[in-house]
């Protein structure tokens, strides 16, 4: 009885005979997904999250990729100790920083600079020069440095601080290769402004934090002001650039032997 019953509930006939609607469909379980708050242990590509950040995401990413490829973990109180962080969630904000971290979170330039540091992160911008071909290495008698002290008398270029000839490194040359090397169009109102001073990039290797306080050791740019420091040595430098919405990121520059 019960089966005629369900058959009759799902297939019914038209006025007259004249259409045959279809069968009932059917639900299909759908299983809601839920998610998971993590810790993140490494940067995310295109900028979806950074090292230290507390992130809600989807418990399969976690489960499937985050969690196995060490690049985050679960965001337990366990965790936070492991990693020497204080919860968010625990932290009582108060309404003015509430909403500043609110308007930090909608700010679409702070996103855009984000994304930016994520890109360069790893790159260096090369801009090769002739140098003078006067110059040797060490102190300028013309030994080569051979294990004898002696020297075999031929002139040796150096790499850092070797002068360029002729010409020099400018901020309108570092926004040139910006664009033709590493797709960066800056707009008319964002600026590039160089180090005065040679700095060794390996520093940004052994102190993550390096690169920071060297951008925030350079003087800020007036309105209208260009940044004037030229560059007239081979060697690795590191550049400011400012961008819409008042916020800044480093690039590695390299100046080169052509």
């Amino acid at each position: 009885m019960i089966r005629q019953a369900s058959s009759i509930i799902k297939r019914t006939v038209g006025v007259n005979n004249i259409t045959s609607p279809a069968t009932l469909t059917v639900p299909v379980p759908v299983r809601c997904a839920h998610n998971v708050r993590v810790i993140l242990t490494s940067d995310l590509p295109d900028g979806r999250g950074y090292s230290g950040d507390v992130q809600d995401v989807k418990a399969g990413y976690a489960r499937n990729y985050l969690i196995p490829q060490k690049k985050a973990l679960y965001a337990t109180p366990q965790n936070f100790i492991r990693v020497d962080m204080v919860d968010p969630n625990t932290v009582k904000e108060t309404a003015e920083e509430k909403a500043k971290r609110l308007s930090m979170e909608s700010d679409e330039d702070l996103k855009a600079a984000d994304k930016l540091k994520y890109y360069l992160r790893n790159k260096t911008l090369k801009i090769w020069r002739m140098v003078d071909m006067n110059i040797v290495s060490g102190d300028g008698s013309g030994n080569d440095g051979d294990a004898d002290g002696k020297g075999s008398g031929s002139p040796r270029l150096t790499g850092s601080g070797v002068p360029i000839h002729p010409g020099k490194v400018i901020q309108s040359n570092v926004r040139s290769k910006l664009s033709k090397q590493l797709l960066i169009d800056l707009d008319k109102s964002e600026k590039v402004q160089i180090h005065p001073v040679a700095i060794p990039h390996v520093n940004f290797e052994l102190d993550p934090n390096a690169m920071d306080k060297a951008l925030e050791d350079m003087a800020d740019l007036e309105e209208g002001e260009n940044c004037d420091v030229e560059i007239k040595t081979l060697g690795e430098y590191l550049c400011k650039i400012h961008l819409t919405g008042g916020y800044h990121v480093g690039l590695r520059l390299q100046v080169t032997k052509r």
